[in-house]
C-alpha cells in the first residue's frame, strides 16, 4: 500500500513539471548579426544581416559549404515601425540578443535617427549595449552583403569583430554602443564614430571578393552630426586614443621613405590652462618604437627626433582639419569641463568652446626606439 502511494505521488508531481514544449530549434529562428539604419525619402529604412552558423561550426563531413549572406530590409515612418514591418515579411521569429554591430548611414546621422534608435534600444529587453557602433557612407546593401574571405562567417568580419584587426594596426578605434551613448549625452564630449567601406584587393578563387575596412571617423557632438573625415586626415587621433595598441609610422624624406617604425605602449595626456583669458591645451605623448624597415643612414637619436616631429605634425594636422569642419577633434571642450568646470561655464557658448589655431599650446612628443635593427645603424 505504501508503495502504491509513493507511485501515485510521483505521478501527480510529474504532471506539475514543465517541459520543453515552447522551445524552438536554432535553425527555426533568425539571429540578427548586424543592424543597419538608413534614411531615404522621408522614410526610415532598416536592414538586418543574419548569422550563418554553417561558417562557424566545424565541417565534420569534410565537404566545403558555400558561404551565404542573408539580408532583410524594411521601411517605415519611424525606426520601430520599420522593425515591425520587417517582422511581417520574416519567415521565422527574429532574435535580437545576438546583435554584434549597428551601422548608421551618413544620411541617418544627418536626420537625427540616433535618438529614435537609442530610445528603442533602452526599452527592449533583447538589445545589448556591448555591440559595436559604426557608420558608413556607402549603400548598406553593399556593406552588409560583403562576403568574408576563406569561408569565414560574417561574425569574423570587421563589422562584428573589429578588435582583431585593430590589435595589429591601430588607426581607427572601434566604439562600443555604451561608450557611444555616454559620449553622445555628455557635455562637451566629441563622439568618434568609425565608418566602414568595402575595399577591393581580395580575391576568392580568382574572383573579386570585396572586404570591409575601417575608412575614417564621423564626428558628433552636442547630439548633432558634424562631418566625416577619411583616415588620412585623422592620423593624429591615434596618438591620444587610450585604446591604441600598435600602429605604424612612416618617416619620409624628400624623395623616398626613410624608415617605417611601429609604435606601441603609447601614453598621452591633454591638460587645459587659461592664457590671456582663453583656454589653451597642452598635449603630451610618449611611446616606444621598433624599426622593421630602414632605408637611410640616420642615427638612433635622429630617427627618434624625426618620429617625434612627424607625430607632432599629425596631431596638429588632424586638429586643423577638424576646425575646418567645426569639429572639436580631440574633445578639448570635455577636457576643460572636467578640469575647470567654472571656467568652462564662463568661456563656452551654448556648451561649445570657441576654438582656433592658438587653442593648441605645447605639443611634447617623446619616442624611445627600443629594438628592430638598432645594432645595424651606422
Amino acid at each position: 500500500m505504501k508503495t502504491i502511494r509513493c507511485i501515485a505521488i510521483v505521478i501527480l508531481l510529474s504532471t506539475l513539471l514543465t517541459g520543453c514544449w515552447g522551445t524552438r530549434e536554432i535553425e527555426h529562428m533568425i539571429y540578427v548579426n548586424t543592424l543597419g539604419v538608413d534614411y531615404v525619402k522621408d522614410k526610415v529604412v532598416v536592414y538586418i544581416q543574419m548569422v550563418n552558423f554553417g561558417g562557424i561550426a566545424k565541417k565534420e563531413s569534410g565537404q566545403n559549404q558555400q558561404q551565404k549572406t542573408f539580408v532583410g530590409k524594411a521601411e517605415g515612418d519611424a525606426f520601430d515601425t520599420a522593425i515591425f514591418n520587417l517582422y511581417e515579411s520574416s519567415p521565422q521569429r527574429i532574435v535580437w540578443s545576438n546583435v554584434k554591430s549597428v551601422v548608421f548611414t551618413e544620411n541617418a546621422l544627418k536626420h537625427g535617427l540616433i535618438d529614435q534608435v537609442m530610445d528603442v534600444w533602452d526599452r527592449y529587453y533583447e538589445y545589448r549595449y556591448t555591440v559595436w557602433a559604426m557608420a558608413t557612407r556607402e549603400p548598406l546593401e553593399r556593406v552588409l552583403n560583403a562576403t568574408s574571405t576563406s569561408e569565414l562567417s560574417a561574425i569574423y568580419s570587421q563589422l562584428n569583430s573589429p578588435m582583431r584587426s585593430y590589435e595589429q594596426s591601430s588607426v581607427v578605434a572601434p566604439l562600443y554602443m555604451y561608450k557611444f551613448i555616454w559620449k553622445w549625452k555628455e557635455k562637451g564630449e566629441t563622439v568618434h564614430l568609425p565608418y566602414v567601406e568595402t575595399v577591393s584587393g581580395w580575391t576568392d578563387n580568382q574572383k573579386p571578393s570585396p572586404n570591409i575596412s575601417m575608412a575614417g571617423v564621423c564626428f558628433l557632438d552636442h547630439q548633432k552630426f558634424r562631418s566625416c573625415l577619411p583616415t588620412q586626415h585623422i592620423l593624429g587621433l591615434r596618438w591620444t586614443e587610450k585604446k591604441t595598441i600598435r600602429t605604424p609610422l612612416v618617416i619620409k624624406g624628400e624623395k623616398k621613405i626613410q624608415a617605417v617604425m611601429v609604435m606601441n605602449n603609447i601614453k598621452s595626456s591633454i591638460r587645459p590652462r587659461i592664457f590671456n583669458g582663453k583656454p589653451v591645451f597642452d598635449i603630451k605623448v610618449s611611446m616606444q618604437a621598433t624599426l622593421p624597415q630602414l632605408s637611410t643612414s640616420l642615427h638612433r637619436q635622429q630617427l627618434e627626433l624625426q618620429a617625434a616631429k612627424e607625430v607632432k605634425s599629425q596631431i596638429m594636422d588632424t586638429y586643423l582639419k577638424g576646425l575646418e569642419q567645426d569639429i572639436d577633434a580631440y574633445g578639448l571642450s570635455a577636457k576643460l569641463y572636467r578640469s575647470m568646470p567654472k571656467e568652462w561655464q564662463e568661456l563656452s557658448n551654448k556648451g561649445q568652446l570657441n576654438l582656433d589655431r592658438g587653442s593648441i599650446g605645447i605639443i611634447t612628443v617623446k619616442v624611445n626606439l627600443i629594438s628592430g635593427g638598432i645594432s645595424k645603424m651606422r
